[in-house]
């Protein structure tokens, strides 16, 4: 145990926050990155699959291979898989293309069996047909119009038009690959010269935040690559085994949507479910597709992505869902893919620069404020089940004893700090005192670890106030931990004071404790408390819990002499 009763909350978050300066700073960044999607984007596709590749290209120098064929086979193999993809998904398009009409007369037959078979979706679609009746009825033009007819564009200029429009994303790919290309031939240059932009005075910190960045997001990449890879292959095959048509097209689709964080995987199923249910009679097929969805996107889920991600991201759930709206909003469906390694890259910044630590906060998934200050705050606003489902976590790792030292007996010491300063009322005070109490009781009632009592007796008094009574209760539970009993006469006493009383009060306090047991000491909190003890005679005043169950088991002519808390 550590050597003192009580320690002061440590601080939240250190570091500086954002001023606002650097609000305008953010805001001016972001309206930069809008602005200039066309060129940010090929760049951040182009460090992300560097930082992917680099491990790879790292190994085939290892064993022998030159960095710039290494590159190139790197750069043709990232090509080569583009286009395959690029390849199936255009075939499994035009052949489902092909294939619509044919399908037509069984989704007609399924329409019609539902609403030949449910009242309710009769008059739904009667009511709807009557009313795109009124419509047309009322916007009929009172006078014919003659429509001039328009020339069909050439086949020529329909290709240009496709072309034109496949051209941006087309070139954003051939300038990202290119750039990858050179970020990986020139990796140790490029690393330097982002450390000469840093500031070589703080040289060490720059580069664990490099490291950092290249390890956790690279295993990122590659671990989702290796996830939704494996997810759209079993998609596939066992949409394949069940009789979807097309079903490469809708693995493929599954393993790119999947990189789409949350709503990915969901659009994806809604156009195999639907042909599942156009192309085939009766319900045994769409209900095998969702069936064999959940087998698969749980295993991915629960089984996969924890086993192979473990802390690689570092990102809460909420700030993914928050960096995605924005990179959408600022880069569209590009920046909905690229949010989560973006953010990681983010994460690990304000973990390493003490000026950018709220974006750790904002975006981590590191606990905001430590386990003290957690309970304290709990307390703080009456919500004891949360005090105790942060007490019962931290008793869980740690140990009752171990809660008691760094939970309740740090809020009590606070929460006299806070009355002294006139930030509590008296009625907040008590409110807190007797919550944790009430909390060490239950804590001690659900120990499942005590020690062999040892038959020694001991009586704890609380000197006056609530804070006092609540520090009777922790030691209480804190002894019983450790073996021993109460009673109200026994061989030891310890007069309990966490708030500065007048020495009357002590005095009395200490002639009831002499009253119950022989050897008698004080047990305080804070100085002031401390010298009260003192200046009433109490001999010894306790030093910490280390100190206390020192002084308790100690034998009776060799009990220690324990200094001032």
């Amino acid at each position: 145990m550590a050597s003192q009763l009580s320690r002061p909350l440590p601080q939240a978050v250190e570091g500086g926050g954002p001023t606002t300066a650097g609000v305008l700073i953010f805001g001016m960044v972001m309206v930069a990155l809008s602005a200039g999607r066309d060129v940010f984007i090929p760049m951040a596709l182009a460090l992300l699959l560097s930082v992917a590749l680099m491990p790879l290209a790292n190994r085939m120098q290892r064993i022998g291979v030159p960095r710039i064929p290494a590159v190139l086979l790197l750069l043709l193999l990232s090509l080569g898989v583009v286009c395959a993809v690029l390849l199936l998904f255009v075939s499994q398009a035009l052949t489902l293309a092909g294939d619509l009409p044919a399908w037509e007369q069984t989704l007609r037959a399924k329409l019609r069996a539902l609403s030949d078979g449910s009242g309710v979706l009769d008059r739904a679609f009667g009511t709807l047909q009557r009313l795109s009746e009124e419509l047309g009825r009322r916007n009929a033009p009172a006078a014919p119009i003659v429509i001039a007819a328009t020339p069909q564009p050439s086949p020529l200029t329909a290709i240009f038009e496709v072309a034109g429009v496949a051209l941006a994303p087309v070139a954003s790919l051939a300038v990202a690959m290119l750039l990858m290309a050179f970020l990986l031939v020139q990796r140790e240059d490029v690393r330097d010269r982002v450390l000469r932009l840093a500031g070589t005075h703080d040289i060490h910190r720059t580069t664990r935040a490099m490291a950092d960045a290249t390890e956790r997001v690279g295993r990122y990449l590659l671990v989702q690559l290796l996830i939704n890879g494996g997810f759209g292959l079993a998609m596939g095959v066992g949409l394949m085994a069940i009789g979807v048509p097309n079903a490469p097209l809708w693995g493929l689709m599954f393993f790119v949507m999947r990189f789409v964080p949350f709503l990915g995987v969901w659009l994806a199923l809604m156009l195999p479910l639907l042909v599942a249910f156009a192309t085939t009679d009766g319900w045994a097929a769409p209900l095998l597709v969702l069936a064999l969805f959940g087998v698969v996107d749980a295993l991915a889920t629960y089984v996969l992505e924890p086993w192979l991600y473990g802390s690689s991201a570092g990102i809460t759930p909420l700030a993914l869902l928050v960096s995605s709206a924005v990179w959408t909003v600022l880069w569209g469906p590009v920046g909905l893919i690229l949010a989560p390694p973006i953010t990681a890259c983010l994460v690990i910044l304000g973990r390493h620069v003490p000026a950018l630590n709220f974006l750790e906060v904002l975006f981590g998934d590191r606990a905001a404020l430590p386990p003290p200050l957690r309970f304290y705050q709990r307390c703080l606003a009456g919500d004891e089940a949360g005090a105790e489902e942060v007490a019962t976590a931290h008793a869980a790792t740690a140990g009752l004893g171990a809660t008691l030292r760094d939970l309740a007996l740090p809020a009590i010491e606070a929460a006299r700090h806070d009355r002294r300063a006139g930030l509590l009322t008296a009625m907040d005070a008590s409110r807190i005192a007797a919550g944790i109490g009430r909390l060490s009781a239950r804590l001690g009632v659900a120990d499942h670890d005590p020690a062999t009592p040892t038959g020694t007796t001991v009586a704890l008094l609380p000197v006056a106030g609530p804070l006092d009574q609540a520090l009777a209760e922790v030691m209480r539970t804190l002894l019983r931990h450790e073996g021993y009993l109460e009673a109200d006469t026994a061989g030891l006493a310890l007069a309990c004071a966490a708030e500065a009383s007048s020495a009357p009060r002590m005095r009395r306090a200490l002639a009831e404790a002499r009253r119950r047991a022989p050897l008698v000491a004080a047990i305080a909190i804070g100085d002031d408390a401390a010298d009260s003890a003192a200046a009433a005679g109490a001999a010894p005043v306790l030093r910490g819990t280390e100190g206390l169950l020192a002084w308790v088991a100690a034998p009776r002519p060799q009990k220690p002499a324990l200094s001032i808390v």
